[in-house]
This record gives C-alpha cells, sequence and structure tokens, in this order.
C-alpha cells in the first residue's frame, strides 16, 4: 500500500474533493453534450468547417463519450492515473486546436482543466478515497489471510 497515502488527514480530503469535483464537471459536460448530440455536433462543425483541419469534423461524435467514459473514471477514482493522463492529452489537444482556430477564451478554459489534471496527476500519491486504495486494501487483505493459512 506504498503507493498511497496511508492516513486520512486534510491532504487526503482536498485531493478527493478536487478529484470528485473535476469528475463531476466532466461528467455534466459529457452528459450535456451527449443529451443534446444535434446542438454539439453543428457546434464542433461549425468550428471546423473551412479549416485545415477539417478532417477531425468525422471525430467529434466520439468526443462526448470518451469524456463521460473518462469523467466516470476519475469521479470514483479507478485507475485514476492512466484517466488523469488520458484526461490531460486530450486536453491539450483541444487547447492547440481551439488556439489554431482562434477560439482563445475555449482555449484559456481548457488550459484551467489542464492544471487541474496536472495537480491531480503530481499528487496522485493522496488518492486515499477511490476505487483504487479499495482494490489494493482487499488484496493486501487477501494476501495476508493466504499467508496466514499457509503458517
Amino acid at each position: 500500500m506504498s503507493r498511497f497515502y496511508p492516513k486520512s488527514d486534510i491532504r487526503t480530503l482536498l485531493y478527493a474533493m478536487l478529484r470528485v469535483g473535476l469528475g463531476l464537471y466532466l461528467l455534466i459536460h459529457a452528459v450535456i453534450g451527449l443529451m443534446d448530440m444535434d446542438n454539439f455536433m453543428l457546434t464542433a462543425l461549425g468550428y471546423l468547417e473551412d479549416s485545415s483541419v477539417e478532417f477531425l469534423a468525422y471525430l467529434t461524435p466520439i468526443i462526448p463519450f470518451m469524456e463521460f467514459f473518462l469523467a466516470v473514471m476519475i469521479l470514483t477514482g479507478i485507475y485514476t492515473r492512466a484517466a488523469l493522463q488520458w484526461a490531460t492529452g486530450i486536453g491539450i489537444f483541444f487547447i492547440l486546436m481551439f488556439h489554431y482556430l482562434d477560439d482563445l477564451s475555449s482555449a484559456l478554459e481548457h488550459a484551467y482543466t489542464v492544471v487541474i489534471k496536472l495537480t491531480l496527476i503530481i499528487g496522485v500519491y493522496y488518492n486515499k478515497f477511490s476505487l483504487d486504495y479499495y482494490n489494493l486494501w482487499n488484496v493486501r487483505k487477501e494476501v495476508a489471510s493466504i499467508e496466514q493459512r499457509h503458517q
């Protein structure tokens, strides 16, 4: 269990609150995109229309599904590091794309979330209130019981 901070104190609580907050933000953003897929597609196609990256329009339908999947992983804390790394990579892609398309306010909004994601990646050691920690705790408990039976 040395992968995680063993105590329940302010650091683990702040980390959990920041992780859950980011997960909820991404989940709500994904659900809005899924519920109003027509408007989402029109907005995305409006960005990409008559630009040199117009081929990216074929990928736009998967964005809300990808965001939903990563949001659930971040929210529950399962495979947190991998989910945050993927979310950071996708966020950086959108920052660059929005800069290229001259939508600086959207690029700045994505930059804020990337900073939060990077903060969470750096502090993943404090990810105690998560399914990652719970799974390791169960494995440790089971290994201890197996070792106890063999003695």
